[in-house]
């Protein structure tokens, strides 16, 4: 995607700069941005945390005598929202987008155009986004209407986990269906000599990132979950967020992508998932990346964790009716088909195989155990 290497067979593998994590990390963005200019941060926040967060950060930049200038994220990561902010940038030395994944994509929208550094500030952890430099636009209807991407990855990632700790389960449990894929996409890309998102071969560590995601999520996840069920933080909540936000970021990019992630193409096209996080949805479709590789144990095992922690197994979970299934399945494949890393995978897919893929797991999902 990247086309970062001429050299396809070449190595390669890309992460931020720097990866700040912790509790109350968000109280240290006016120092790391002093190393830049005159630390004058253009900060595009999302809508629910605006109020709260701006009021903050006005506070912390004032006491060290720096400009930040707050902007509220209109909600969509549209190609004219990202225009807005860039006119709004009146000489900023830093681009901060401090929110969820499509509020932080504009942020990374702004830098690049206003060829300025852009730190990545998330205040949930449904997704990877934070630490890459891709760039995923929409439409205003929710549908991905192109990419675009940054020259090099982020110059900061923050990550304030008393802020991520904060925000509903729903959004770290869409995280870990986010990190979940990495084991399967990378394993995929490896069998077909597919290339990564730079272009290049998934390195040692770029196959490897995704077995560790798989392994902290299978130990730390459930504890996590239950223990935010009860207004409590478990000790691993550290190292579950470290997992979801940077080590799925670092392996999606390095491992390569396959069939989860070409279907957000086509699941985006369906009106009735338009409620569903990204998380969420790629949470179902790489089981139907499992189905297309045949393997009944791992489907079984793979379906039952989804549905232990409450993550969709199916279309009919995410609210497509019976008599809709078939146009969804069609939709959806036609998408997919679009994505450049579909061809990362052990054997050559077309529309049809997604199809039957799709409602052979509607058919599994609804058998008894």
């Amino acid at each position: 995607m990247y086309n970062t290497v001429e050299n396809p067979a070449l190595r390669v593998i890309g992460a931020p700069r720097e990866y700040v994590q912790g509790p109350g990390a968000i109280d240290e963005l006016a120092y790391l941005a002093a190393r830049h200019g005159k630390g004058h941060v253009l900060a595009i926040i999302d809508a629910f945390l605006f109020d709260t967060l701006s009021a903050r950060l006005k506070a912390q930049f004032g006491a060290r005598n720096q400009k930040i200038t707050c902007l509220r994220f209109a909600g969509e990561a549209t190609h004219a929202e990202g225009e807005r902010i860039v006119e709004a940038m009146k000489g900023a030395d830093v681009v901060a987008g401090i929110g969820g994944g499509k509020c932080i994509d504009i942020g990374k929208f702004v830098a690049l155009h206003g060829s300025t550094p852009v730190f990545s500030v998330p205040t949930i952890a449904s997704n990877d986004a934070p630490t890459s430099r891709l760039i995923v636009l929409y439409s205003e209807d929710h549908a991905i209407t192109g990419t675009e991407f940054l020259a090099y990855n982020p110059d900061l990632v923050l990550v304030d986990t008393d802020v991520i700790a904060a925000a509903p389960q729903r959004l770290l449990k869409a995280g870990i269906g986010d990190a979940l894929t990495k084991l399967y996409e990378a394993r995929a890309t490896a069998k077909s000599n597919g290339t990564n998102s730079f272009t290049a071969q998934a390195p040692y560590l770029g196959r490897k990132l995704g077995a560790i995601c798989h392994e902290v999520i299978r130990r730390c996840a459930t504890p996590v979950l239950d223990a935010m069920s009860r207004d409590e933080r478990h000790p691993d909540f550290e190292e579950l967020v470290e997992t979801l936000v940077y080590i799925s970021g670092i392996a999606f990019e390095s491992g390569g992508l396959s069939v989860a992630h070409s279907m957000v193409r086509g699941l985006t096209r369906v009106p009735a998932l338009g409620g569903y996080l990204h998380g969420e949805q790629v949470a179902y479709s790489t089981l139907v990346q499992i189905v297309l590789e045949s393997d009944v144990a791992e489907l079984h095992d793979a379906v039952a964790f989804n549905r232990a922690i409450g993550l969709p197994v199916s279309l009919s979970d995410m609210g497509v009716a019976d008599d809709a299934l078939n146009d969804a399945a069609q939709q959806i494949a036609t998408g997919t088909m679009t994505a450049p890393y579909i061809t990362n995978f052990p054997h050559k897919l077309d529309a049809q195989h997604i199809i039957d893929a799709i409602l052979q797991l509607e058919t599994f999902a609804r058998t008894p155990e």
